[in-house]
């Protein structure tokens, strides 16, 4: 039982100190962006001209940010828009954000927010 305690804590302890290598060898980057915006009002589905009490806004980025997120996001769900072409999808906070890979190999994310309250939004439609 005492042997079985000691590796338990032996491996518990090398796992814990590569966690801790490789996080303290690990620095905040930013990197340049790649991607589209657009500032409306009403629906991303039916979008109408910003006013004074609504205004919202949608993101599309694209590249190397896009791949990033989607292979960070995972898994893949199932897109009943999209599942019939081979692209995989991976979605948060149902479809708040949502990122793409094309049987092309092209990442696409897209997110959004309203101007008035701040609180997050899709940013695309099926």
């Amino acid at each position: 039982m005492y042997v079985k305690y000691l590796i338990t804590c032996t491996v518990l302890l090398l796992v814990s100190m590569s966690f801790a290598a490789d996080s303290a060898d690990w620095q905040l980057e930013f990197k340049p962006i790649s991607g589209v915006y657009g500032i409306y009002g009403g629906g991303i589905g039916d979008p109408i001209a910003p006013s004074r009490r609504d205004a919202n806004i949608a993101f599309e980025i694209t590249g190397e940010m896009a791949k990033s997120m989607f292979e960070t996001m995972g898994p893949d769900v199932k897109d009943p828009c999209t599942e019939r072409d081979g692209t995989r999808v991976r979605s948060k906070d149902h479809d708040k954000l949502r990122c793409q890979l094309t049987k092309d190999g092209e990442y696409t994310c897209s997110f959004g927010f309203n101007l008035k309250t701040g609180k997050s939004i899709g940013g695309s439609v099926c």
